[in-house]
């Protein structure tokens, strides 16, 4: 019980005490006493209704009382007085956001839990044709009509940016999750990016296919020079007709993987209804490897048969032949960088929510400082031993952008002299599981 109740019961004791000792005199201690509560009652009332009337219209100064309304007065005063200097503090940062984000390059916009506009900048205003006297509190996916935007928004599954085609312009969107289900869209024009890919694309694919005419030219008549001095040993010109030879097959190799790049790049997104059976992908990849080794390593297939046994027409959705194109590259580089007689494995192993399929082998191994950069083109650990061994520089590139079309990652774990592990995850979401039950 706080000291303010106790004083007021103190009070209304003597109130009753006082009522008495009149009632007792005049011979009416019940009327007397009804009388007291009454007063005590109306008194209260008064100052409930004061009180009532204050919080409806707050001012700076609270209304007079005494006892124990004066102490409610007074804390509900403090109350007001912080939730005023809160209110402002609020609205100096909403204001600064504001002129913040009206700077930003970037279209901004700020959605509620029903998808409607509640604020947005110039940049917004002038990327979307949005008017702030009519717009503000309409539905954003009832003023930008495109089929791909209008479901990115519906179905409020933000984890991916969005790139849509907007009045002949390229443009991402972002969306972020803040505050009690507001939403903060940002978008931004990446047409010249885009042109300058394209352009890019354009130029490796291009120069690519001119490439291969005069390489063939070359070629054939590296050919035919060859044969005329394949039998003639007192002639010195074949061992650099041979050279000539190993670097346009080298030239060749590098061409075809980079038109298969540029394909890769401008192709349109994989079709993720097809299923892959991962036996069929797995065996066919095997088999290859088989045949291009050549004996040289001990080659094992090794299935983690218990776990899909247990997981129904288990299989991968997307592109077969891209998703073959990946892992054969990754063992066809353990081919090639692991030293005659090693052991390298194929594997797939699975878990309730990921199946792995990779590729481990007891080669070189790769220092740890190398490993963030494999993927890059052309990076190279070794520059002599992978020309020695016919590398292009391109393959884990290719590995790298296929995974990404599928929505799967790339591990990659590698130690000196003691091998590397090349590991394709996918999540579950491109499992073909049958729902059990």
């Amino acid at each position: 019980m706080t000291a303010q109740l106790q004083r007021e019961l103190v009070v209304l004791s003597v109130w009753l005490f006082i009522m008495l000792l009149i009632g007792i005199i005049v011979d009416l201690i019940s009327v007397l006493l009804l009388i007291g509560l009454l007063l005590y009652v109306g008194w209260n009332l008064y100052n409930l209704n004061k009180l009532s009337r204050w919080l409806a219209n707050p001012s700076k100064q609270s209304p007079e009382a005494v006892g124990l309304w004066d102490e409610v007065y007074y804390q509900l005063h403090n109350l007001y007085k912080r939730q005023r200097r809160a209110r402002k503090k609020l609205a100096s940062i909403l204001s600064r956001f504001q002129k913040s984000t009206q700077a930003l390059p970037y279209a901004t916009i700020i959605l509620n839990t029903f998808n409607e506009i509640e604020w947005f900048n110039p940049a917004a205003s002038q990327m979307f044709d949005l008017q702030p006297r009519t717009d503000v509190g309409q539905r954003i996916d009832n003023l930008i009509r495109l089929p791909a935007f209008t479901k990115y928004i519906q179905q409020k599954a933000f984890d991916e940016p969005l790139k849509f085609t907007l009045n002949n312009k390229q443009l991402i969107l972002n969306v972020t999750k803040y505050g009690d289900g507001q939403y903060l869209l940002s978008a931004r024009d990446i047409t010249s990016l885009s042109r300058i890919d394209e352009m890019r694309r354009d130029f490796i694919s291009n120069a690519s296919h001119e490439l291969r005419t005069p390489l063939t030219v070359i070629s054939g008549y590296i050919e035919f020079l060859s044969h005329k001095v394949r039998d003639d040993v007192s002639d010195g010109s074949r061992i650099p007709l041979e050279k000539i030879e190993e670097q346009i097959s080298r030239m060749n190799d590098i061409i075809a993987e980079l038109i298969e790049l540029a394909r890769l790049e401008s192709s349109p997104s994989v079709d993720h209804s097809v299923r892959v059976e991962i036996d069929t992908l797995i065996n066919d990849v095997y088999s290859q490897g088989l045949v291009l080794d050549k004996n040289e390593h001990v080659i094992s297939l090794d299935i983690d048969t218990e776990k899909l046994r247990k997981m129904d027409s288990l299989s991968l959705y997307g592109n077969h032949d891209e998703l073959r194109m990946a892992i054969s590259n990754l063992l066809t580089n353990a081919i090639r960088y692991t030293p005659a007689g090693g052991d390298i494995k194929l594997f797939v192993a699975a878990d309730d929510s990921t199946i792995s399929i990779g590729v481990q082998d007891s080669g070189v191994g790769i220092n740890y400082e190398h490993i963030p950069r494999l993927t890059e083109r052309f990076y190279r650990v070794d520059e002599g031993r992978s020309r020695e061994v016919g590398g292009t520089g391109l393959g884990l590139a290719i590995v790298k952008h296929i995974l990404d079309r599928h929505r799967a990652n790339l591990t990659i774990q590698s130690e000196p002299g003691k091998g590397s592990l090349f590991r394709c995850d996918f999540p579950a979401a491109q499992l073909g599981l049958q729902e059990q039950g």
